[in-house]
């Protein structure tokens, strides 16, 4: 009985730890991609809707969500929308023959160390966090198809709608 209560008890407090609607972004600063000497800050994007993916190139979904998030990336960026995909491949080369596939123009970081996958609490991939202006998670998104498209599409519009 103990036993039981105790497995009981671990599985309520992993699920405690998820980052879910409601909380803060966690405040972390990444290395792009292109570029691993320059960094991506989540904080410096206070004051735009975020959409911050969870992608990698084993990930069959990635390949829907990828193109699907850079074009509403490009339809919405001018008014104050931005995507940050945080890749989760071990090696960077298989990201780089996905991106040769599947072309975006949204900013991407690694996530070698695991720091962010930890800090979001990611559980599948992909996972998406919509944040908004105010740095706060609105909506969290684990998998995608193209039910999660339309939906991200009304959220994204909603909270670019909202005062900051």
């Amino acid at each position: 009985m103990r036993l039981a209560l105790a497995i009981a008890a671990l599985g309520l407090s992993a699920g405690a730890n998820a980052l879910e609607a409601g909380a803060p972004v966690p405040a972390l600063a990444l290395a792009r991609l292109d570029a691993p000497s320059r960094s991506i800050s989540l904080a410096s994007l206070r004051g735009r809707v975020v959409y911050v993916d969870f992608w990698a190139s084993w990930c069959v979904p990635c390949r829907i969500s990828m193109p699907a998030l850079d074009a509403l990336y490009r339809r919405h960026g001018e008014r104050g929308f931005s995507v940050v995909g945080i890749n989760k491949d071990v090696a960077g080369a298989d990201a780089e023959r996905f991106l040769k596939r599947v072309a975006v123009s949204f900013p991407l970081a690694t996530d070698a160390q695991d720091a962010a996958a930890r800090a979001f609490d990611v559980k599948a991939m992909p996972s998406g966090y919509l944040v908004d202006r105010k740095g706060v998670v609105r909506q969290v998104h684990r998998g995608f198809t193209s039910e999660t498209a339309a939906a991200l599409e009304r959220e994204v519009e909603n909270l670019l709608e909202e005062a900051s």
